[in-house]
């Protein structure tokens, strides 16, 4: 997912560069966007041919720049002399830490301090390597200064392999045998388009078709390749390279084509329908790059912006200025409004305050005298007193008015020969009697008849005690139950 998203990024970064600069060993193959009306416009790239002056080939691309009045970002390809390639074990690192990591990881295999150089990486489809470029330093800060001179600024500085990897469309796995105008003839087999191996074959002296040893020169080419093609079958596992991609400038190439298949196990075709030379083809190829994994300009490269310029400083003490200016004038409006309220408030407190006098004044004319407040006093507790005597009238029972003779004119109605009655305690809840009797079942038959008495007729018992003398005579007590009447 984190891939396909820096893919993405690479691609609208490849897209937003005004020109692209092919480094050939030959030639400069410039493509530079059509302008109009201000506004760049999805059309095909105008390509220039630059033949290198005798200063060199940044030279070249400075002047041409500057006579196109180029402006914007410039993206740069090199051809195979200006980098070196390795194939090293995948560092165990965060990607974005690759290429301040990879000098150090190479410093064995080159002859150049770390400081001196500048790497990149992307790991390949099969295995545990990385497929690893280095580049001068000095290379890379020359171009960064030449650029910026004439108005331009170096946007990717990628190398030819990351083109050719896209230049058989569709196919993603295939060989490549190429050589450009003042190159040496390089065999590279690509899968799922991303490099997996290089090789110079540098025995092999161009040209080898069209000449008296032409037939010399092909057997030693097609042996270089038939080794490296045998040794790929054994060391690149998941994938079967069949095609042999040609695109070899200076070059009878369908007779070159035609002399390889006679001599390899894999067939050989032409990388473009018409004969075309690897300039026109990569520059065609670039201007629709889809993705760019080799980016030889890392950001800890690029010139750091400068922040704290002089005309930044101003700017930003006069933004200051008029903020502080701003705060100033709402908090003093603020201020002034709240003095307004506060003149408002005082004079309702005066007011409030001479109305609070005045019903002080009020309030000691109506303050009863203490005289009052003991006689009011007074009263309350002969009130008091009266209410507490009315309650205990109110308590008083009606039985006290009548008396006990209504309870004893009914016990002596009753009277009989079994049951003999020794004490009598009544008051105006309780009824106890305390007798002899002839039986023990005397005793309940004469407690029913109490009924037959109003004085009588509702009064219960709580308890019953049956018990002999010493004499043996039956001996009871009854008791009221507590609060009857």
């Amino acid at each position: 997912m984190i891939n396909s998203l820096i893919q993405r990024l690479n691609k609208k970064e490849v897209n937003e560069a005004s020109s692209i600069a092919i480094i050939q060993p030959a030639a400069i193959y410039l493509l530079h966007s059509v302008k109009k009306e201000d506004k760049q416009i999805s059309v095909s790239p105008v390509v220039d041919i630059l033949p290198f002056e005798p200063s060199g080939w940044e030279s070249t691309l400075f002047s041409a720049l500057k006579a196109k009045s180029a402006q914007g970002r410039v993206d740069v390809i090199l051809h195979s002399g200006l980098y070196q390639s390795y194939q090293i074990e995948t560092p165990k690192l965060p990607k974005e830490e690759w290429p301040v990591a990879l000098p150090f990881l190479l410093k064995e295999l080159l002859t150049e301090r770390v400081t001196e150089v500048v790497a990149d990486a992307f790991a390949l489809p099969t295995g545990n390597k990385a497929q690893a470029y280095v580049v001068r330093k000095f290379l890379v800060m020359q171009l960064v200064e030449g650029l910026s001179l004439i108005g331009c600024s170096l946007g990717r500085l990628t190398t030819e392999e990351e083109v050719w990897g896209e230049s058989a469309g569709e196919l993603g796995d295939f060989l490549l045998l190429q050589r450009s105008k003042g190159g040496q003839f390089r065999l590279s087999a690509y899968q799922q388009h991303q490099v997996v191996f290089q090789r110079t074959l540098r025995g092999v002296v161009a040209p080898v078709t069209g000449v008296a040893s032409a037939a010399l020169q092909v057997d030693s080419l097609a042996l270089e390749l038939q080794r490296s093609i045998d040794y790929l079958s054994s060391q690149v596992k998941g994938v079967s390279f069949h095609q042999l991609h040609v695109c070899c400038d200076e070059e009878q190439q369908q007779e070159l084509i035609e002399a390889l298949n006679e001599r390899l196990s894999v067939k050989s075709l032409a990388l473009t329908e018409e004969p075309t030379e690897s300039g026109p083809i990569l520059a065609k190829t670039a201007s629709g790059l889809k993705r760019i994994q080799i980016n030889l300009f890392p950001a800890h490269l690029k010139p750091k912006k400068a922040f704290f310029t002089l005309t930044n400083v101003v700017v930003s003490w006069g933004i200051a200025a008029v903020l502080l200016g701003a705060v100033y004038g709402a908090y003093s409006w603020q201020l002034s409004q709240l003095n307004s309220e506060l003149t408002i408030v005082n004079q309702e407190r005066a007011t409030l305050t001479s109305q609070k006098t005045e019903l002080n004044k009020q309030l000691e004319k109506h303050r009863p005298s203490s005289e009052k407040v003991a006689a009011v006093e007074r009263l309350k507790k002969e009130v008091s007193a009266m209410k507490g005597a009315l309650e205990v009238i109110n308590n008083y029972d009606e039985s006290q008015q009548i008396g006990y003779s209504g309870v004893m004119r009914s016990l002596s109605e009753l009277g009989r020969n079994d049951i003999s009655l020794s004490s009598i305690y009544v008051d105006q809840a309780n009824l106890d009697l305390r007798g002899l009797a002839r039986t023990a079942s005397s005793v309940p038959n004469w407690v029913n008849q109490f009924k037959q008495e109003v004085s009588l007729v509702g009064r219960s018992f709580e308890q019953l005690n049956i018990g002999r003398n010493d004499d043996g005579i039956v001996t009871f007590e009854l008791k009221t139950k507590k609060g009857q009447q």
